[in-house]
């Protein structure tokens, strides 16, 4: 069949684009996903992302090569695997990052991406709860809702915040970034607010726009230089489908460059060395990931307090219900209080650490007395290296599509990176070393209070730090030879081919990059269409 647009992966971007493309009646659309749809009962209850991610049906499941500064662990990655992509099974932080991550794109040579040309489409994106402001949206799909639960325990964290200099700040998606905030997630109605559920479903009754799940891309199909089509498996056969204007590859950071490379575009002996006949020498394509860098500081409550008694067996029970009928209550939260960004030195143009604090551990489960272990109630408070300077690489396992890529963050491969942790490390100390968390807590447990040198703390983040999500870089935007994209997403040498996804980003953002792949997607929507929105006069 003959399509205008094929977009490949139906997730942050690919679901935006998919539905902003068939507004337009005379544009077909093919979309294709290679997962299914996002069917998990508790899909869209807010605080069950670990259980829906920790599915196999709705998570990619990826894990790195033996990381070299990390004792030579293999760590796990999830991605999100159906309809939404990530957006369908991530913690729902709604950060953007900081201006001067943008700004810093457009003094690449890159125009059209600095802060006042990405801010329009921030705000087109999202209904806040703030209402319409020269820095929110009032009536965009995505929406955003403030966590606003006494046992998450803001206030106390504000206080020790502020005792140590962290200001309060009220909207860190405005002029500031830098400071406590209450934590604001993708959420509207208690619900998930996914790329799924606001932007694609809307659009599928319109019968310009075909979507395709359980279809896995086996590559782009380029003649003369020019990608005419997609070849994909879908319900045990082999279908070859053809565009009249482009293909769009929205796969993510690891995804696209796979599918780059297996249509024969990336580096050639690379390809060459895995049976893939190469079409174009490309030799960024895969190159230049960047993740940021993530260790959990874990600290024992003296009391029952937080949001671990609501993991009780009973209490649950009754709050899941409450969510059914009401899609309200603790469930209808992501579980997060707050977000403290902060710079680790005071010569630095923008917060480099982003603190997560939460009421609740990561692997807490349901409890009931009598019947399970004792809970912990506890404290822990996610440390964030926001603008890394390691880069690691995506590459293809093997000519099979179906094999995962091998990915290696190279985490900590610069030493600045590490400096940065252990000063992200101190500083949580301090925060809790204030009243009024000082008397709530009886003891931290991660890393302990005995490792205290920087070498001690360093083997710590080595042993248990992991990483927060957040790829990007892998088919980065830029001018030079590395460069896989232009400044419009097209594919250096590669007619009728554009990647749309947060690996065109040659930076990771300072911040979780949901939202910005949003963007992306919003911001390439126009430039398909001809059309643009005006600079921001901010």
């Amino acid at each position: 069949m003959n399509f205008d647009y094929i977009i490949i992966g139906a997730g942050s971007a690919g679901a935006v684009l998919a539905a902003r493309l068939t507004e337009d009646s005379d544009v077909t659309v093919l979309l294709l996903e290679a997962g299914g749809k996002d069917r998990h009962p508790f899909q869209v209850m807010p605080l069950a992302f670990l259980t829906v991610g920790q599915s196999r049906t709705y998570n990619w499941h990826y894990e790195t090569e033996p990381e070299p500064a990390m004792n030579n662990r293999r760590i796990p990655i999830g991605r999100g695997k159906g309809l939404g992509g990530s957006s369908s099974i991530n913690a729902l932080i709604c950060i953007r990052g900081h201006r001067r991550d943008y700004d810093r794109i457009s003094e690449m040579g890159l125009a059209g991406w600095g802060y006042a040309d990405v801010l329009p489409y921030f705000r087109k994106l999202e209904t806040n709860w703030r209402g319409e402001t020269p820095y929110h949206g009032g009536d965009g799909p995505i929406h955003v809702t403030p966590m606003n639960y006494k046992d998450m325990l803001y206030e106390p964290m504000r206080e020790a915040a502020k005792a140590i200099g962290i200001p309060h700040n009220e909207d860190p998606n405005g002029a500031v970034q830098e400071g406590i905030s209450r934590m604001e997630a993708t959420i509207g109605g208690g619900k998930r607010s996914s790329t799924a559920r606001e932007y694609l479903y809307p659009a599928m009754h319109r019968p310009n726009l075909t979507v395709r799940t359980g279809a896995l891309t086996l590559r782009v199909i380029v003649e003369k230089g020019r990608a005419v089509g997609v070849e994909y498996a879908c319900g045990g056969k082999i279908v070859e489908d053809r565009v009249n204007r482009e293909v769009l590859l929205c796969a993510g950071a690891y995804g696209s460059p796979q599918v780059l490379m297996l249509s024969g575009i990336g580096r050639a002996d690379e390809l060459k060395a895995m049976g893939v006949a190469p079409v174009h020498d490309l030799p960024g394509v895969g190159q230049n990931l960047s993740e940021h860098p993530n260790y959990t500081n874990f600290y024992r409550m003296r009391d029952a307090a937080g949001l671990t008694p609501f993991l009780r067996l009973d209490r649950a029970t009754a709050a899941v219900a409450r969510w059914y009928l009401r899609h309200d209550g603790v469930f209808a939260s992501n579980g997060a209080a707050a977000n403290i960004f902060l710079r680790s030195s005071p010569d630095y143009d923008r917060p480099d650490v982003q603190l997560t604090p939460m009421t609740v551990s990561n692997s807490a489960g349901l409890w009931f007395p009598g019947f399970t272990a004792p809970p912990v109630h506890c404290f822990t408070i996610r440390i964030g290296v926001m603008h890394p300077r390691s880069r690691g690489w995506v590459r293809l396992r093997s000519s099979d599509p179906r094999d995962k890529v091998r990915i290696q963050f190279n985490m900590y491969q610069e030493p600045q990176d590490m400096d940065c942790m252990i000063r992200g490390i101190r500083k949580c100390r301090e925060l809790f070393a204030q009243s009024p968390l000082r008397e709530m807590i009886a003891s931290e447990v991660f890393p302990g209070k005995m490792l205290e040198s920087d070498t001690e703390l360093a083997g710590a983040v080595r042993k248990d730090g992991s990483h927060r999500s957040h790829p990007v870089g892998t088919c980065a935007m830029g001018v030079d030879g590395n460069a896989v994209v232009d400044a419009q997403l097209r594919v250096h040498g590669i007619e009728g081919l554009r990647v749309i996804d947060a690996s065109v980003l040659p930076e990771v953002p300072g911040g979780n990059t949901n939202v910005p792949s949003i963007m992306v997607g919003e911001k390439a929507a126009d430039m398909l269409r001809g059309r643009s929105m005006p600079p921001a006069a901010i």
